[in-house]
This record gives C-alpha cells, structure tokens and sequence, in this order.
C-alpha cells in the first residue's frame, strides 16, 4: 500500500511512541531515502531521456546525477544514431580552439564527435549546474539524445495531491523501516530497538533488491557480462550491554 509523506510520519511517532518536528521527521526521510536510492541507482526506472538541440553548448537537466549516454539524432525524424565519445572539457578548448565552425556547403547535418562536461556559474541553488559540450563547434544547431540517471524527487517534497515519488508509492515498507532506523538512532533508543529496526529494513530492501534483479535480468544483457545480483549489508550488530 503507498504511503505518502504524511502516512510515513504518523506511522514512525506511532510506532516509536516519540513526538518529533516536522522538520526532524523530514530529515529522517531524506536521509533514508539517499540510502535505498544508493543501493538501486541503475534501476531502469530512474533513468531518463531527453533531446537537446546543440549550439556549442547546453545546459543538462536539474535532476541529473549522472549521464548514461550521449548519441547524436540524425536523419529523418532522427532515427539515424551516432554515439558521442566522452573528453576532458580542457581537451575540447585545445583540440577544438575555434569558437565555431561554418557547416560545409554540401553538408546537410554536421557530425559530432566528443562532448564533455562542465560546471555552470548559477548561483541557483535549483537550477542545472552542469553544462555539456560538443565538438566540433559548429555554427548550426545539432540534435542530440541525453539519456541520464536522474535524482528522484523526495517524498516530503509533496503535497499530497500530486504522483508520489516511485519508491513511496512501490516499496513504502523499505522507506517506512529506513525511517524508521534513522530515528532510533537520533533518539539513542535500545540496541535491541535499534537491531528490530534494522533487521525489518534489511527484509524490506532484500525483497525491494529481489525486485531490482528481476528487472535488471529481464532487460538485455550482453552475455559476456552476466548480472550479478546486488545484496543488502546484514545490520550492524547493537553492542552489548556491560553487566
């Protein structure tokens, strides 16, 4: 059953007993949400894609972590793709030093070859700051695939009335134990609290790994590379009480 924002918060106060600020409650869900994000970051599900017309440069999306792939679209409807080679930004100003270069005459579509990467110079927190680069530098705009991890939206970051993030709506119980872990150790509660929170996060994200695999071993896979399944970490052991 999902769970919102709200659901999550009423059901750690009842079920540690404790009352805790909203802003604290925020914490403890963010905090485990960087956590089970960490071990599921090449879910296939929090992948996107985008196109972006080129003109030298371009500013990424706000929510990328980090990119998969840069191919160029050409052809008609862009259904012709060429992959884009990563470089150093500093090899791309001394390879290619010219600001721009004219598209040939009998050149309909110019041809990428690298992109790089590059921080931008905003001072907004929410905005993109990662800027690409592509060479050569042509005076035209070139259509280009952007397909790239991005950071999922946190639960507490809506209203009730808007989608819920993935992980609220598919796996609530692996974010509810998480939660769950993080405020028992703020409040310094039992070891034997502590390690009851910790062993039903460990079962909530083994059968959210379980489903991962799955995902992962349906998708296309070269055989040389097999997949190899991803594991939780047992739980830290609570230390013993001195007599």
């Amino acid at each position: 059953m999902a769970q919102t924002a709200a659901d999550i918060k009423e059901n750690v106060e009842t079920i540690t007993e404790m009352d805790f600020t909203n802003s604290q409650l925020n914490m403890f869900i963010r905090q485990a949400e960087q956590k089970i994000y960490g071990f599921i970051k090449d879910l296939p599900i929090l992948r996107k894609d985008t196109t972006i017309g080129f003109n030298r440069a371009a500013t990424l999306p706000a929510d990328l972590l980090y990119l998969h792939s840069v191919t160029q679209k050409t052809g008609t409807d862009g259904v012709t793709r060429k992959a884009l080679i990563q470089k150093d930004y500093d090899f791309l100003l001394e390879a290619y030093p010219s600001s721009s270069e004219t598209v040939p005459d009998d050149v309909t579509e110019p041809e990428l070859k690298y992109y790089a990467l590059n921080s931008s110079a905003t001072e907004d927190y929410f905005a993109s700051r990662m800027v690409i680069s592509v060479a050569p530098k042509w005076d035209a705009t070139v259509t280009c695939l952007i397909e790239y991890q991005y950071q999922p939206r946190s639960i507490v970051d809506t209203d009730g009335t808007e989608e819920q993030p993935w992980l609220g709506t598919n796996y609530d119980s692996a974010l509810l134990n998480g939660v769950l872990v993080e405020a028992a150790r703020f409040m310094k509660a039992e070891p034997d609290i502590l390690q009851l929170y910790d062993q039903q996060y460990t079962l909530a994200m083994q059968q959210l790994m379980d489903s991962v695999n799955k995902l992962s071993s349906d998708s296309y896979r070269p055989a040389a590379a097999p997949a190899q399944p991803l594991t939780v970490p047992a739980p830290a052991q609570p230390p013993q009480r001195q007599e």
